[in-house]
């Protein structure tokens, strides 16, 4: 009889210890498992940043393609005629709004999709990007039409082959 206490009491013992190992094991799992999902989801952010990363540079890109197309083929010449008095000063404006069309329809859905993905809205980051790249090329633009430009090509931050 003792021998039997002795037993159920070691047995009981024992699955006791079993479950504490298993609830143990259970929770270092569980904790295991967190962190792998964790780490899965900070790649998924590290993809998503890389992927608007270069979203931004493609944006950056088409802008300053369209802006300086628009620069050097509309927006001078209504420009100059603005001051003149020739044309109203909506006709300029109206170049950003042409710009933002051009740059949406040039853009990819896959470079849209990673843009608003990372910011939201797409149309307020196209706009502040034509209204950051505008002064950069009027610049660079004038200094073509002035002729300084083939005198200063070397200076940093002007392109090797024109605007």
């Amino acid at each position: 009889m003792f021998r039997e206490l002795l037993l159920n009491a070691a047995a009981a013992l024992a699955v006791t210890f079993l479950f504490l190992v298993l609830m143990r094991v259970l929770s270092l799992l569980g904790a295991f498992l967190k962190r792998k999902k964790a780490e899965a989801e900070e790649a998924g952010n590290k993809a998503l940043s890389v992927a608007y990363e270069m979203a931004i540079q493609v944006l950056d890109g088409i802008a300053r393609t369209t802006v300086s197309q628009i620069e050097t083929t509309k927006a001078s010449t209504i420009r100059k005629a603005v001051k003149s008095g020739e044309k109203v000063y909506t006709e300029l404006t109206g170049l950003s709004e042409e710009a933002y069309q051009e740059i949406v329809a040039q853009l990819s859905p896959e470079v849209v999709k990673a843009l608003e993905g990372c910011v939201g809205n797409v149309e307020t980051l196209i706009r502040n990007k034509i209204e950051e790249v505008l002064p950069e090329v009027k610049d660079k633009y004038k200094l073509l039409e002035s002729g300084k430009y083939l005198e200063m090509k070397d200076q940093p931050g002007l392109p090797e082959g024109g605007a």
